[in-house]
Order: C-alpha cells, then sequence, then structure tokens
C-alpha cells in the first residue's frame, strides 16, 4: 500500500488544462489522432508482458497525468479529472516476429489510432523477434500532455520500472509527482525586444499572407508513417559531424536545417525558393507551475516554437545556410522569444480551436513547413536490467497541412540518430529527396558513413 505522505500528494480535484494544452486537445477533437509524439527505441533484449504491464501500472502512478481524462467542466474551461477509482490502465500489445524485419512505421501507425476518449492519454506496441533477441518500443502519448522532452522521459521512466519489476516483480511503484500545468512563461527582455519580437510576428503574418513558400509535388492518400528514414551515425562520424559544426560556429540545428534546404533544391527545378521553418524550444527553465518551477520530471507540453521564413538560391551553400539559421536562432533567444512566444499562443489558444478547421485543411501545396527538432544527448541508459537501448527516433503527426517535413536529431549511446519524415509528398519526390537530404548529412562531415534501423 501507497505511504500516507504519497496518498496526500495524489491529485483529487479537478485540475484546468493550460490555454497550449487546451489547444492542444480541442485539435485532437477536430482532427482525430493528428496532434501525437511518437518515440520508437530498438532494444537489444526481448520486452516480456508481465514485467512490461507491472512497469505501465508503476508509470500511470508516477505521472498523474497518465490517469486523468480531460473534460469540460459547467464553467466551459478544460480540466483533468482524477477518479476515485481504479483509472482505465494504459494499453499495450505486444506482437511477435521471427527472422524478419520489425514493421516499426506500421506499428506507429496503428498505434496512433488509439481513441484517447476514455483516458489513459498515452499507450504502448511492442515489437518483438525472440530469434533475433530485439525488441522495438513504441510509445505515443497526447501532444496536450507531452512534448518531445516529455515523452522521451517517459520512456526512461518506463524502462526504469521495467528493469525493477523484472528484478523484483513485487518492487514498490515510485514516488507520486505533482500534476504540472503552466499557464504562463517568465517574460526575458525589456520593452526593446518585445517591440522587436512583435515586429518580426507582423513580418512573419505578411509573409503568409503573401503565400509565396515554394510548392512541392505533392500526391493524396500516401500511407501515413510511409515517408519516414531513421539514420544512426557512428560514434566516430558523431563526433567528426559535431566538430565540425563547431569549427564553422553553428548549432546541430542550424546544420539540420541547412541539410533539408539544401536536399530541397537539389531536388527541386527553381533557381531560387522560400521555405518556412519550425523550430521548437523547451521551456522548462522558465516556466513555474501551481507546484513550484517546472523540472525534467514533469508530464507535460512545455515547449515553444520559433517561425522562420529562409530564401535559398542555387547553388545552396551547406555552412552559410547553417550559420543563417544558426544566428537567427541566436538572435530570438536573445529577445526571450521562446517565452514570448508561449505566451502568446496561450492568449489565442482559447480562440483557435474555432479557426482550427480552415487552418488546417488549407493544404495547398504553398504552405511548406520543415519542422527542424533537436533534443541532444538524451536520459536514456545504456542498460535497464536486461534490455540494452540501441537506436531512438520521434516523430509528430502531421499530416493534414499538405506537405510537410520533420527533421529531427538526438544522441543516444554517443551515436547521433537522425530521423527525417514527410507527408504528401510525390512518392519518386521523396525518394530523390531524403537520398539528397542525406548525401548533404555525410557531406559535411566528410564523406560520413552511417547505419540505418531499416537494414
Amino acid at each position: 500500500m501507497p505511504s500516507e505522505s504519497l496518498q496526500r500528494r495524489e491529485p483529487v480535484e479537478p485540475l484546468l488544462l493550460s490555454p497550449i494544452e487546451g489547444m492542444f486537445w480541442h485539435l485532437e477533437e477536430h482532427f482525430g489522432g493528428a496532434f501525437r509524439v511518437v518515440v520508437v527505441l530498438r532494444l537489444d533484449g526481448c520486452i516480456e508482458a508481465d514485467s512490461l504491464a507491472t512497469a505501465l501500472r508503476h508509470l500511470q502512478r508516477r505521472h498523474p497525468k497518465l490517469r486523468a481524462v480531460i473534460a469540460q467542466g459547467s464553467d466551459g474551461r478544460l480540466r483533468y479529472e482524477f477518479e476515485d477509482s481504479a483509472p482505465p490502465p494504459i494499453p499495450f500489445e505486444i506482437m511477435d516476429y521471427k527472422e524478419e524485419d520489425l514493421p516499426w512505421r506500421e506499428g506507429v501507425r496503428q498505434l496512433l489510432q488509439t481513441d484517447w476518449q476514455a483516458g489513459p492519454l498515452a499507450a504502448v506496441t511492442v515489437l518483438r523477434s525472440r530469434p533475433r533477441g530485439c525488441s522495438e518500443l513504441l510509445l505515443t502519448a497526447h501532444h496536450a500532455i507531452a512534448d518531445g522532452m516529455s515523452a522521451i522521459m517517459l520512456m526512461d521512466d518506463l524502462l526504469t520500472e521495467y528493469a525493477k519489476a523484472e528484478a523484483n516483480p513485487d518492487a514498490p511503484p515510485p514516488p507520486v509527482l505533482p500534476a504540472v500545468v503552466a499557464k504562463r512563461a517568465k517574460p526575458s527582455g525589456g520593452w526593446l525586444s518585445r517591440l522587436w519580437l512583435l515586429q518580426r510576428f507582423v513580418r512573419n503574418q505578411r509573409e503568409e499572407r503573401r503565400s509565396r513558400q515554394t510548392s512541392l509535388p505533392e500526391t493524396r492518400g500516401i500511407p501515413p508513417q510511409s515517408q519516414w528514414v531513421h539514420w544512426v551515425l557512428s560514434t566516430d562520424d558523431t563526433t567528426r559531424l559535431v566538430r565540425r559544426c563547431r569549427k564553422e560556429q553553428v548549432s546541430l540545428a542550424g546544420a539540420l536545417a541547412a541539410a533539408a534546404y539544401s536536399g530541397l533544391m537539389d531536388c527541386l527545378p527553381v533557381s531560387q525558393a522560400l521555405f518556412k521553418c519550425q523550430f521548437p524550444f523547451n521551456l522548462r527553465e522558465v516556466l513555474e507551475g501551481s507546484a513550484g518551477p517546472v523540472t525534467a520530471q514533469d508530464l507535460g507540453c512545455f515547449a515553444s516554437i520559433m517561425n522562420q521564413f529562409c530564401e535559398v538560391h542555387q547553388p545552396p551553400t551547406f555552412w552559410n545556410l547553417a550559420r543563417h539559421e544558426h544566428q537567427s536562432l541566436q538572435v530570438f533567444v536573445k529577445h526571450g522569444g521562446p517565452s514570448f512566444n508561449y505566451n502568446m499562443a496561450a492568449v489565442a489558444a482559447t480562440r483557435l480551436f474555432e479557426r482550427a478547421s480552415p487552418i488546417l485543411t488549407a493544404s495547398s501545396n504553398k504552405r511548406v513547413t520543415l519542422l527542424v527538432a533537436n533534443y541532444g544527448v538524451i536520459n536514456i541508459r545504456n542498460e535497464y536490467g536486461s534490455l540494452r537501448p540501441r537506436e531512438c527516433t520521434l516523430t509528430f503527426k502531421n499530416d493534414l497541412t499538405g506537405p510537410s517535413l520533420l527533421i529531427e536529431a538526438l544522441v543516444l549511446g554517443q551515436r547521433l540518430n537522425i530521423g527525417f519524415a514527410a507527408d504528401s509528398l510525390e512518392p519518386a519526390f521523396w525518394d530523390r529527396l531524403q537520398m539528397a537530404v542525406r548525401r548533404r548529412l555525410e557531406a559535411a562531415s566528410a564523406a560520413i558513413e552511417t547505419a540505418s534501423i531499416e537494414a
């Protein structure tokens, strides 16, 4: 039985969602399955059902939002409601394969069809091969309660509890964390910075209305998650690429954007192009919840976005593009842009869902979006009991805005994992594009050789 102190920390009263959480919940209601976070982790070792079930129970107890349902109160505001009785368990499925490759894309596609309405707001699928001694662990969570960093943290917590259950099925559950909601970010910068950010926002809105973004070849009805590759660099190649970025004085995020831009220019029959790019920021250090500062262990959507338009000319110069994006990020952060955009989004979020349908169904070719995410060295250990993590990638389901691209990176075990995904691209163009982006990344670190989890 849990101790009295842990029981007192269990949330029993409804808790209002933050504006950002409410926005994602409304968007999910309008477009089921559209706004979710997925982590794919390849492991040496076979995940067993009993230990996984115990680990998921402990994970659900540790994070109150995984025990809650989201409902509308009598005042019309969305809130987390915590039932007195036992909540529905986090659903999971284990599928066995023999010698063939584990179909992780198809596993993700099926996982994203989970119905959230009855709760909980997460689900797990395991693809397992006993002959090969490996597993793919797929975890999805609703974007209202989890950004990319939260999803990675959940994976670490789940594996930690799995190792404990494997060693001792009667091991006690972990301490219960508070449910944390952060309505606003601490602003940084003075009034001059706010004026600069407002002017920047107006310029971006003007560019949106002009709709000059370069069109990408589109094909409707492409199977979800089919346009998604994952490259894993060796330790030496990872070191070379990081050193090259330092030499060129750019961030890895800038290099990733440059690889995508350059690859697009290699495949498009244009002399110049205009691309819209988005960069997410982790805001946990500047957010305050009702229980105090938001920590790395708190489950939630604590991220902000920078929108950026970039004009690219033929022939593209990789490191100049990377420096341009890196400098734009630096200036944006200097002016307090991440906090500013989080608070601006919170102001607009209560009305956004009313306009979500026309916004998200306006899937014009000219509304190209490239999301660039760098999670850095993630908190996944080398070993969890009998399981040894090898490779990892993330994605956000976003197939409602026409052709769109995602490139993300993380370091696991001193190896850089790069995921590159698209939605609704013409298949032949996608084949050329993903090869061109990979070539650009290889050239950036002196002809690196990569391994892929596709192999």
